[in-house]
This record gives structure tokens, sequence and C-alpha cells, in this order.
């Protein structure tokens, strides 16, 4: 199976198919916080090919893949990010959700 991992931080949804003994390959992430990108290559041994930030990417580039996962940044739809919501165009940070929708 062949995974592109957006937002993918330290590769969390990479550690979980690895625990359920998966056959897969990460063929793209997405990820601009170098130290997530740091952790990533610590926790797996390598790090993928990053295509960095998600409203950059022209997907046309991306090698096909059967499975996409994201871990979008949440923090406008909570308390401590007041709330603001992710309302697609809002330009919040939450509202990135939005560009997984163009892959």
């Amino acid at each position: 199976m062949k995974v592109f991992e957006a937002f993918a931080g330290y590769g969390s949804q990479h550690l979980a198919l690895k625990r359920l003994n998966c056959n897969f390959e990460i063929v793209g992430i997405s990820e601009i916080d170098k130290y997530a990108l740091t952790a990533y290559e610590a926790l797996h041994g390598s790090l993928p090919t990053n295509y960095g930030d998600i409203t950059k990417i022209d997907w046309d580039t991306v090698p096909d893949f059967d499975l996409f996962t994201y871990s979008f940044p949440c923090q406008d739809i909570s308390i401590v990010g007041q709330r603001k919501g992710f309302d697609e165009g809002s330009g919040n940070e939450s509202s990135l959700l939005w560009e997984c929708k163009r892959a």
C-alpha cells in the first residue's frame, strides 16, 4: 500500500501502520516544521520526499498513493485557539484541512 502523510509531524500514521504490521511505503509527506522533520527522521530512520507546504503542492507531481492521511492543525477549533473555526477560505491554520481535498 502506498501512503501519503499530510501534516506529517513526527509520523504518527507511519508509526501506527508499523505497529499494525501493514505492508506499506510512504511515497511522500507534507510538513513545514523543521523540528517535526527532525523527529520524523529520528523515529523512522529516514525522511521520505517532503513536498513541504500543502498549499503549494502540485499534486500532479506526487506519486500515486492508496491511502492519504493527515493530522491537520487543530488549534483554531480549540479553546486555546479561541474557537476561530476551520471554515474553508478563512485563513485560519485549521482551515488548511481544506487543502486535503485538492489531493
